[in-house]
């Protein structure tokens, strides 16, 4: 295997909000991502932003956090950066009624995935600055480090830079939204999609129906099912195995634990069949690379959703676990409680 190279990583003093003086930031959309990365960068000191949105629920929050709202097709007139924050299967489609039009050469189009540039959903026109800012963090808690004055990790890249000063802009942006204090780290749009749906689909698969098997095996030998979800997941230990492996390292985190969990991990490890795994991973993988998943997705939004909404029915009706999650819960919120006294 050669060595890679290492990626290319950036701080706060890379970035200088000052880069985007006199620039009208359009955001378009206020969801998860939206809301957060607007509030930070206006805590930044960063003037001149509008919102622009449908007539719905996130219209009435970014009107009461105290943004000029407007359309979507009047905020992206008004905008000389543009933040791009709508799902991934809309997006082509709002691009091309309403956003296309206003945008002039000199614009800068920021993507939160690179998805809609790696599939062809939306073409950027000639004369525009096209990057990608797209944090490794959910929104809520993105707001929430920023707050805290801690950062988190994004992956940044510039896929097109006509005005010559992508860059910067882009750096002034990632400073603003707050992820420079963690780092932000360059790849390209098209890496950073195979990473994403990658993780979704080989590795979150795999992961989902671990979780299942794990579940139905030791009910299945007698064990209570809620000890074992409060084993897997509930009280937050594996998350905090992750946290450990974020800090320390894949294999030296496990050194955090006792010397019989290390070895019999390791020895069941090593006589795992790797093959099913890596035959589901190498497929995910060539799916996505393929188009092969883009395609099947743009026809499932064009069906009306038909297929997900059954598969997510289907998910909730042969989980048998729900009811065990709620008496754990339940004993937990009336354990916490008793320790509170009268």
């Amino acid at each position: 295997m050669s060595e890679a190279t290492p990626l290319r990583a950036f701080g706060e003093a890379d970035g200088d909000i000052a880069d985007l003086g006199g620039r009208t930031i359009a955001f378009i959309g206020y969801g998860n991502q939206g809301r957060a990365q607007a509030l930070n960068l206006r805590d930044s000191g960063v003037a001149g932003i509008v919102v622009g949105v449908p007539k719905d629920r996130s219209r009435d929050e970014a009107m009461e956090d105290g943004f000029d709202v407007r359309t979507v097709a009047e905020a992206a007139e008004a905008g000389d950066i543009l933040f791009l924050l709508i799902p991934d299967e809309v997006l082509p489609e709002v691009f091309r009624d309403e956003i296309a039009a206003h945008v002039k050469a000199g614009d800068t189009l920021v993507f939160a995935s690179g998805y809609n540039l790696m599939f062809e959903g939306v073409t950027p026109p000639d004369g525009v600055d096209v990057v990608m800012l797209a944090p490794r963090m959910i929104g809520r808690q993105a707001r929430e480090l920023f707050t805290k004055g801690e950062g988190f990790y994004s992956y940044i890249s510039v896929e097109r830079d006509a005005s010559g000063r992508a860059w910067p802009t882009l750096l002034a942006l990632a400073k603003g939204i707050g992820t420079l204090r963690g780092g932000a780290f360059e790849i390209s749009a098209e890496q950073e999609t195979l990473i994403d749906l990658y993780m979704e689909q080989g590795f979150g698969a795999i992961f989902g129906s671990l979780v299942f098997q794990a579940l139905s095996v030791a009910t299945e030998a007698g064990l209570p099912a809620e000890a074992m979800i409060l084993e897997l997941y509930l009280s937050g230990e594996m998350a905090q195995t992750l946290t450990a492996m974020a800090e320390l390292g894949f294999v030296e985190q496990s050194r955090l634990h006792s010397l019989t969990s290390q070895y019999g991990g390791m020895t069941r490890s090593i006589r795992l069949d790797r093959e099913p795994l890596r035959k589901h991973l190498q497929q995910a993988l060539d799916e996505i690379k393929s188009g092969t998943f883009a395609r099947e997705w743009a026809a499932e939004r064009a069906s009306g959703y038909k297929n997900f909404s059954q598969l997510r029915d289907l998910a909730g009706a042969a989980n048998p676990f729900s009811a065990a999650e709620e008496r754990l819960n339940a004993a937990v919120r009336e354990a916490q409680a008793r320790g509170k006294g009268p």
